[in-house]
């Protein structure tokens, strides 16, 4: 399982100013750490953030962690003997291939020192020489500066305020020991400010240096469940923290970031410069699995679950990597962080429970999304949910100005700090009457999207059924983890309510959708628990044309599509079907 155990603080030591250095006695992820990796760092009834590795010494683990925000001043405050939760390690660490004998340098900014101490010591081990250049604002916020003398390192440092070492940035001393052909090393490994690494990898670019950049980003699941990560398309928690720099080259790295809401903000002060559109993707035709659900041509099927997926880029990607469609995060009026982490777990095997709380950028500022998305030549569904009958209203006059193809209404959510839509049958009618009367205007079709958290699933479907063109079906099932030796809820919702997503719902997403399709004359897309074409099968037998993927992407990676896709062929053809569409509603037929 992936949820925060409780461990004992060991020791706490001041590593500079502001810096404490934590450690853990804890084998297990001791034992499968590596360099570049993170922990998530649970503090109980308050928040949990990811905090890379600094060092790992046989069965102890040690993590800095620089007095930056409200829950790193509270750990602060934490000593010897206190408990914390951790999970982990999570992400893509430094690779060591080839590093005997080479020649590294470290260039770390600011708290960029603390990965690349446990990646010098493991260098240092493969019989690397190790050059390690820390550059800070002043002596006293110097990192690990005696450690990595300690280990053998050779160490040059620089000051902004000349305090120490060299007077200048640790880029300026980058070049004054190596100049701008850096061909007296092998590799550089760098970690620290955006600005800074993108300096860095521009000079060894130039001289064709191999280049290992270790990214921030916010980080929310870590599991490449949510995107808030997103990169140009990447997870920076499962495909990262560490990327060469070539990777990178491509991506917005050193341009802009996001936000907790996804909203792009600038890396340095200035306005945005965005990196190269996506090129234009025509997906291939599959006569055996298109159908044509609302008017809508599909290539095939599949498409990925709302919530997977926040950048347009990464929806690209899925559109390239297999799916039939794409669906975007629901999307509110206004941008929102959504709720403090913990919020995503795996409580059973390739089973989830997530308490996101729609973070989302605002309909405004979504429009460049769809539109890079759109690049990828597959229908694109806009999830949207919101507060208040006025707030649907104004988010689908603004969306139906975007290039969409479907309206996806979420009313569903367990986790989203409102009342759902769904528990409020009367303004649900009102509101889904109002909202699918100006998209249709526009020949946007509208699916609303329930779940089985209501007594009766097939009834709210009923209810809409006049006005909506579909119905999707199941949002995740409520649900509130607790941590047993405390007591309290493990998700960082105040309420500690999540959803269940993934194999656990599969069963119950199956009988909703066959008791929904017997009840209503409009399509049915499925939701909950796919993981095999045997599952597509099974909800299409029951009654649903089209079918998203959600969990199956955390635990199988975008991969999923093309296996689903390929094994959905193979059933359908021994057993006699030469289209998906023929199996649609099967298990009604008496």
């Amino acid at each position: 399982m992936n949820v925060p155990d409780l461990y004992r603080i060991e020791h706490v030591e001041y590593a500079c100013e502001g810096v404490k250095v934590f450690r853990f006695h804890a084998p297990e992820i001791a034992r499968a750490s590596q360099p570049g990796q993170f922990l998530m760092v649970w503090l109980p009834r308050h928040d949990e953030i990811p905090i890379s590795i600094s060092d790992v010494c046989e069965e102890d683990v040690e993590i800095a962690i620089a007095d930056v925000g409200d829950c790193t001043h509270r750990i602060h405050e934490k000593g010897a003997g206190d408990m914390l939760g951790l999970r982990g390690p999570f992400g893509r660490g430094f690779s060591f291939e080839n590093v005997h004998r080479s020649k590294i340098c470290l260039v770390a900014g600011g708290y960029g020192a603390a990965p690349l101490k446990f990646a010098a010591r493991r260098l240092i081990e493969r019989g690397a020489r190790v050059y390690v250049l820390l550059g800070a604002s002043t002596e006293s916020n110097l990192l690990f500066v005696d450690d990595f003398k300690r280990m053998g390192c050779e160490v040059r440092i620089a000051t902004d305020d000349g305090s120490s070492g060299f007077k200048g940035t640790v880029v300026e001393l980058f070049v004054e020991l190596f100049g701008y052909d850096v061909r007296y090393v092998d590799e550089v490994w760098t970690c620290g400010p955006e600005h800074m690494m993108y300096r860095i990898c521009s000079i060894t670019k130039n001289a064709a240096i191999k280049t290992q950049v270790a990214v921030e980003r916010i980080i929310k699941c870590a599991s490449g469940a949510c995107d808030s990560c997103d990169i140009g398309g990447l997870r920076v928690c499962t495909e990262g923290p560490v990327f060469d720099a070539d990777v990178l080259r491509d991506t917005e790295f050193g341009l802009w970031k996001r936000d907790e809401s996804g909203m792009r903000v600038p890396v340095k002060t200035g306005n945005i410069i965005s990196p190269a559109t996506p090129p234009i993707f025509i997906p291939e035709d599959d006569p055996m699995l298109e159908s044509n659900v609302c008017g809508i041509q599909f290539k095939n099927p599949l498409m990925n679950a709302s919530g997977f997926a926040v950048s347009g880029k990464m929806l690209y990607r899925i559109a390239k990597s297999g799916a039939g469609a794409v669906v975007t995060k629901s999307i509110g009026l206004h941008a929102s962080h959504g709720h403090p982490n913990p919020t995503f777990i795996e409580i059973e095997p390739q089973t989830y429970v997530n308490a996101m709380g729609l973070p989302n950028p605002g309909i405004n500022a979504y429009k460049i999304e769809i539109e890079e998305a759109k690049r990828a030549n597959v229908p694109l569904i806009l999830s949207i949910f919101g507060r208040d009958e006025n707030e649907w209203l104004k988010i689908v006059k603004i969306a139906v100005n975007y290039p969409i193809d479907m309206i996806e209404l979420n009313v569903s959510c367990p986790h989203s700090g409102f009342k759902a839509l769904e528990n409020d049958p009367e303004l649900l009618c009102k509101v889904v009457r109002k909202v699918s009367y100006v998209a249709h205007s526009h020949h946007i079709p509208v699916v609303v999207k329930i779940s089985a958290n209501t007594a009766d699933p097939a009834y709210i479907a009923s209810l809409v059924e006049k006005h909506a063109d579909a119905i999707c079906a199941v949002n995740t099932l409520a649900s509130k983890p607790v941590e047993r030796s405390l007591g309290i809820p493990i998700l960082g919702n105040p309420s500690g309510t999540g959803g269940i997503s993934g194999k656990k719902i599969a069963e119950i997403g199956k009988k909703v959708v066959f008791r929904i399709a017997e009840n209503v004359g409009i399509p049915v897309v499925a939701v909950g628990g796919i993981f095999s074409a045997k599952d597509v099968f099974d909800y299409a037998a029951a009654g649903a044309s089209l079918f998203q993927i959600g969990s199956a992407i955390v635990s199988r990676g975008l991969l999923i599509f093309e296996e689903i896709k390929n094994e959905l062929r193979k059933m359908l053809s021994e057993k006699g079907y030469k289209n998906v569409s023929e199996v649609v509603g099967m298990a009604h037929k008496r």
